[in-house]
């Protein structure tokens, strides 16, 4: 059987099928086209013409699972080249100006993939379409709107910063990072956990409500150990499906450093399988930083790696660098997360490789993604630094409990920036019970 969804290519099948045109209501025509942007996800293009009115519309939507959480895009734009960075927004993100209050809701401009500027453009080429009747109906409004015109104009020719943020609870979309795989200065990227309100607008509630109703008998005995082990299993639910999954958690303790958890979900319904690793003993008092030089490819690929989910990693002599929620928890030996790393690395950037991406962003991801094979194949030795915020991440010491002369571990205070996103900083500890300000 032929694949439905297949890797971007000029050669792809279109599928075409007739719908009414919501602007004459006369028959006009869709193209589809389900592919799949190299290292990223799964979308479908659409584009719709209507011959009688002319009227055309596009838009691209994932047809991949939401991810497991939400993502928040915050671009400090300094320049014209800024403004050319790409951008895929889901059906579900929405796009905000602060210096403007300008808020572009998901409604507005759905699913579509574009430029910064393209996007803001796109904003202003929609209010000046009704200008001249609301001028005639409500010129007050109209005037405010001349005005704010002005001033998106003048936002336009970047004479100073201002910030464009894209906020997306499903996960899916994307802000161009130029630099990759080098982290970006002006680029944050925050992965959270989605709200009530976002979980019911996406429809996930119904469907854990759904699977709770399902399966109320077996929840009061989901928690089992497992005889042979201390293996925790429970229900949970699954990320890509969104039914009933199994996961399995069991506490394990790391010599010479901490006891963490390893979890593995387990889908039946979808066969989607995950794993986790998860400090058992919360945030460390002091950040750590591990330096660590290899000089024996054979042994030091070997060593067991802790990396939290708060954990950033660099590797100097590449450039590369990977903030923390890049890889989430992994527990593994250093080759082990190098292959993950090779893997995956290209999915935080779509635009790095394809006809979208500029010659030299692709050769500089190509020549990453080659060094590090090399270093996995025993061509090469660098530096890896783990630096973590929590204190939680570990690096083995093959010659415990004596030291290692190329591991140095360096504890330090964490910064505000860093007590704020482990959401230390407004962590109330005593007196939870009583009201702020009482």
């Amino acid at each position: 059987m032929d694949p439905i969804i297949l890797d971007i290519s000029p050669e792809n099948p279109v599928h075409e099928l007739e719908s009414i045109c919501m602007s004459c209501y006369e028959q006009g025509t869709t193209r589809l086209m389900l592919t799949r942007i190299p290292y990223f996800k799964e979308v479908i293009v659409s584009s719709f013409k209507c011959e009688n009115c002319h009227n055309t519309n596009n838009s691209v939507q994932p047809a991949s699972a939401m991810a497991e959480k939400g993502v928040k895009y915050t671009l400090t734009v300094n320049n014209i080249e800024d403004l050319d960075r790409q951008v895929i927004k889901s059906e579900y993100a929405k796009i905000t100006i602060p210096e403007l209050e300008l808020e572009i809701p998901p409604e507005s401009q759905k699913g579509s993939s574009s430029t910064v500027e393209g996007f803001l453009t796109k904003t202003r080429d929609s209010i000046l379409d009704k200008q001249d009747e609301r001028r005639e109906v409500q010129p007050e409004l109209a005037n405010q709107l001349d005005a704010f015109i002005q001033r998106l104009n003048t936002l336009l020719l970047v004479d100073k910063p201002f910030t464009f943020v894209l906020e997306d609870p499903t996960g899916n979309s994307f802000v161009e990072n130029p630099a990759a795989p080098s982290a970006d200065p002006q680029l944050k990227v925050e992965h959270y956990l989605r709200s009530k309100e976002e979980e019911d607008a996406l429809g996930i509630t119904a469907i854990k409500e759904n699977n709770t109703v399902e399966e109320e008998e077996e929840e009061q005995t989901a928690v089992t150990e497992n005889e042979d082990s201390s293996v925790m299993t429970f229900e949970a639910m699954c990320n890509a499906c969104g039914k009933e999954a199994r996961c399995n958690m069991k506490e394990v303790s790391i010599p010479f450093f901490k006891n963490i958890l390893l979890m593995a979900n387990i889908c039946d319904h979808c066969g989607f399988k995950d794993s986790e690793v998860k400090s058992a003993g919360g945030i460390g008092e002091r950040g750590q930083r591990i330096h660590f030089q290899m000089t024996d490819s054979e042994m030091d690929l070997q060593r067991d790696m802790l990396k939290s989910e708060t954990a950033r990693l660099e590797i100097p002599e590449l450039e590369l660098s990977m903030t923390s929620g890049s890889l989430g928890g992994r527990f593994s030996t250093v080759e082990g997360l190098l292959e993950q790393i090779k893997d995956q690395l290209s999915s935080v950037n779509p635009f790095s490789f394809g006809d979208s991406s500029k010659v030299d962003t692709a050769t500089k991801m190509s020549s990453v993604v080659q060094g590090l094979e090399d270093i996995i194949k025993g061509k090469r030795l660098v530096e890896l630094i783990l630096d973590d915020p929590a204190g939680n991440s570990y690096l083995q010491n093959v010659y415990a409990p004596d030291e290692d002369p190329h591991l140095k571990i360096t504890e330090y205070e964490r910064t505000a920036a860093d007590n704020d996103e482990l959401g230390l900083s407004h962590m109330k500890t005593e007196n939870y019970g009583e009201e702020e300000g009482s």
